[in-house]
């Protein structure tokens, strides 16, 4: 996803990535293993989209991070429950609580600066183990049958945002003259590439599930298509064991 350039004797990488919930953290000064510069100049320019400060935009984005974990696991647990319900007491239109039973085990990254938030949705024993950060690498290892392909969507041009849209995924950047057609695309080329990684794995047909999520990001008063449109294809493999 981008483009290489030589400039005289040196090869230049210009790589499409995204805003994540690890560089509102480091904008906040609550994480800041990478590059904190990179984080600050994402958060400067989202937050004018969104007519808000960096610190401002990145306080909701993570308060939305530990919402959405919340929401994830109680969903999980309250089977048959309709998500609406859970959503309406999390946002507090209930004089009501979630307190679980279970203890709850982050694991991965950066999970300790997102624990007090959590504690406020939901009352459970909260626990970050010594060695959180590593467990997302212990996923890796075993679960060698998960392929994750990402794609973004964008407007050539700002001045004409309802024609001429820019996919840009691993390997290609392609061109299409509606927002539909550019979707459709860049949903066909996320599901080949995760099929591709399976087939390598020694994995197809129903031992393989496939699912795509879409973020859109637009600001007040937009009246075309989204301004950028992530796309996320996610493929998850299942070997048969033989005990």
């Amino acid at each position: 996803m981008g483009y290489k350039k030589r400039v005289g004797t040196k090869k230049l990488l210009v790589q499409v990535i995204g805003f994540t919930p690890t560089d509102a953290l480091h904008v906040l000064g609550e994480y800041t293993a990478w590059n904190e510069e990179a984080s600050r100049t994402g958060a400067e320019r989202l937050g004018r989209l969104m007519r808000m400060t960096p610190i401002e935009f990145c306080t909701s984005v993570k308060k939305k991070v530990a919402r959405n974990m919340a929401l994830h696991l109680l969903s999980y647990i309250l089977t048959g429950v309709p998500c609406e319900s859970i959503e309406k007491i999390l946002d507090g239109d209930y004089p009501a609580k979630f307190k679980l039973q279970l203890p709850v085990v982050l694991l991965g990254g950066p999970v300790r600066a997102h624990r007090k938030e959590l504690e406020e949705l939901i009352d459970a024993d909260i626990l970050v183990p010594e060695h959180a950060e590593v467990g997302n690498a212990v996923g890796a290892l075993v679960g060698k049958g998960i392929k994750r392909a990402e794609i973004l969507i964008r407007p050539e041009s700002l001045m004409s945002p309802d024609r001429d849209f820019l996919v840009f995924a691993p390997g290609s950047r392609l061109k299409f003259e509606t927002y539909s057609k550019a979707l459709e695309k860049a949903t066909e080329i996320g599901k080949k590439l995760v099929e591709d990684y399976m087939k390598e794995c020694g994995l197809s047909g129903n031992q393989v599930e496939i699912s795509s999520e879409k973020k859109t990001v637009s600001p007040d008063g937009w009246n075309h298509p989204p301004m950028e449109t992530n796309l996320l294809v996610v493929g998850v493999g299942m070997r048969e064991l033989h005990v």
